[in-house]
This record gives C-alpha cells, sequence and structure tokens, in this order.
C-alpha cells in the first residue's frame, strides 16, 4: 500500500511553535506571520491528520491528546534539523589547509605537535597527505609542501627554512656503544644516491672518525622505515635535528658519538605564491615556523661540529629527493 502524503512541512513547524508557545499570536510573531496564516496552517494539518490537535480556552490553546503525541514527536524532529543546520552552516565557515609532507617529518614532528594548532585555531581543519618526490599531482593540491633541500622564493613559491639541521648518529639506549661507532651495526637508506644526504662513508670522513672496516655493510631500509628500525635497537643511524628531537628528550633515543656536521640543507616549508594571502595559511606558516626546533645538546664534552657537503650522495632521514630552487 503506498504512504499517505506527508503533511506540509510549514504547517507543521506552525503547529509546533503554537504547542511550544501556548499562544498563535505570539508564535505568529515568531514565525513572521499573522495569527490568520498560523491558525490556517494547523487547520490544515488537523484535516491531512484527521484528528483535532489543539482546544481552545480562555487563555489561549491547549493540545488533545494526539496533540501532545505530535507535538513530542516534532520538538525532537525540528531540534535535530536545527542542530544538522548549525553544524552545515559552521562547517562552509571553516577553512581547511592540506599539507603535503615527508612521512618521516609528518610522523616524528608534525603529528605530534599538530593538536597544539588545532586548540590555537579551532576554526581551521589541517589535511595531511604523506608524500614521495614523485608525488607531483598531490603536491599540485597541497596549500603548503614540506621538503628536504634548499631553496630560494620565486615568483611562484614563497621558500622559508623551518631551521637549521644537524646530523649525526642516533641509536636505542640498548645497544652498547661505548662512545664509539667502532663494531656498531650501522643502517642505510635503501637508495642513498639521489638524496641531498651524507651516506655513513661520507660522514665518517667528515666527521674524522676512523676504525670502521667496511661503512657501506649493514642492512637498508626506505626513508620511512629507518627510524622504526632504530628504535627497535637494530643499529644506528644518521637522522637529523627536527626528527630526533622528541626521541632523544624522551630518552628513547641516544647520541652515541658527539659528532656531528652541516650541510646547508634543511626542512623547508613552501607555498605557492597565489596561496600564500590565504589567512587559515597564514595562521598555518606562522605556527610552524615559530616551532623551529634548536639544535640538541651533544651527549659528550667533546662536540665536534664538521661542515660536509654531501652532494649527491644518500642516507636516513629526510624522505625528500634532492630539491634545487635557486
Amino acid at each position: 500500500m503506498p504512504h499517505p502524503p506527508s503533511p506540509s512541512l510549514n504547517a507543521m513547524r506552525a503547529f509546533e511553535v503554537v504547542a511550544r508557545l501556548g499562544s498563535v499570536s505570539v508564535a505568529a510573531d515568531e514565525l513572521s506571520v499573522t495569527p490568520g496564516a498560523v491558525s490556517r496552517q494547523i487547520k490544515s494539518l488537523e484535516k491531512d491528520l484527521g484528528v483535532m490537535l489543539l482546544e481552545r480556552d480562555g487563555r489561549g490553546v491547549r493540545l488533545t491528546a494526539a496533540g501532545e503525541h505530535l507535538q513530542n514527536g516534532l520538538e525532537t524532529a525540528f531540534a535535530q534539523i536545527a542542530r544538522t543546520v548549525d553544524r552545515t552552516r559552521r562547517r562552509l565557515l571553516r577553512n581547511t589547509v592540506r599539507i603535503v609532507s615527508p612521512p618521516q617529518f609528518a610522523a616524528a614532528y608534525l603529528i605530534p605537535r599538530i593538536d597544539r594548532f588545532e586548540a590555537l585555531a579551532p576554526e581551521i581543519d589541517v589535511v595531511v597527505h604523506e608524500t614521495s618526490p614523485d608525488a607531483g599531482a598531490t603536491a599540485l593540491d597541497a596549500d603548503v609542501i614540506i621538503k628536504w633541500g634548499s631553496f630560494t622564493s620565486n615568483t611562484n613559491v614563497i621558500a622559508e627554512k623551518l631551521a637549521d639541521e644537524e646530523i649525526f648518529p642516533v641509536c636505542s639506549p640498548r645497544i652498547r656503544t661505548n662512545g664509539s661507532l667502532v663494531g656498531a651495526p650501522l643502517l642505510h637508506h635503501e637508495d642513498p644516491r639521489p638524496w641531498n644526504w651524507p651516506d655513513w662513508p661520507t660522514f665518517l670522513a667528515a666527521a674524522g672518525i676512523h676504525g670502521i672496516d667496511d661503512a657501506t655493510k649493514g642492512p637498508r631500509f626506505s626513508g620511512g622505515l629507518i627510524m622504526g628500525a632504530v628504535r627497535e635497537g637494530k643499529g644506528v643511524a644518521l637522522t637529523c635535528t627536527s626528527i630526533a628531537k622528541d626521541d632523544l628528550a624522551a630518552g628513547h633515543l641516544v647520541r652515541p658519538v658527539a659528532e656531528r656536521m652541516t650541510t646547508g640543507s634543511g626542512y623547508w616549508l613552501l607555498t605557492p605564491e597565489h596561496k600564500s594571502d590565504r589567512p587559515e595559511i597564514t595562521a598555518f606558516r606562522t605556527w610552524l615556523l615559530s616551532r623551529a626546533p634548536p639544535p640538541p645538546p651533544p651527549p659528550a664534552a667533546r662536540d665536534q661540529t664538521h661542515t660536509g657537503n654531501p652532494d649527491a650522495r644518500g642516507g636516513s632521514c629526510p624522505l625528500s629527493r634532492r630539491p634545487r630552487n635557486q
């Protein structure tokens, strides 16, 4: 059997307001119509339902038993409609910042802090995408892009360096190094050549560390996995300030030797110039730049800083291929 047509929504709304306020005239004021229009809507509703909903008394109107039953359901329904409309309006007023980041930076630095930005700017939605250097389509859709390398601003992109990075070895406290890398298992990036990052032979030569027979031996991991292997105590890997900061502070990782190096590269925040004036993007850029990490303290008094040029040799920490925009 087909269902009978539903009564007019306007008529049900008029009845709900009258039932809630107990007066046709007061309801007319809330609905911005005449009392006569409200009365006609209720009569139409009673005709559609085939039942009396209101009875007049000397002080206004009184609900019948059927009216009370209908009012209970309509009050809940209209309240739900109001909440849904309000949520929709608020969502339309929200702004979204789409971020493309190397997986390791996102996991180690951005995600642990993103709730602080959301607390400061609850009206802004943040969407984080992980990307590889070849994910050009995703990067084109991004509002801000985080990459490792060395950049300058141009007419298309605003380039802002997040922090000066130091590169140094880290390992789990479970690995006994006795202040030396000799004999320690070395972890390597799966394909170090395209990365603007030192591999172990490059780092050891720049740092003046000797006594390691073959610095090319050891298991290899992709950039998104190698720090997990370090935390599991599988060996020593080269990392950088941003990636190691939280793990070092929490004691999950330690620096087995004091040697470190700088290369002039680092993590950069790249913003398409045509999007740079959007308030939500400006807010995120300002917040992230203010969170730039300072270099961690060395593990010993003998802390030598070496400046190297890793050229096209690679290593363990960043996930972006050598991006040069100079």
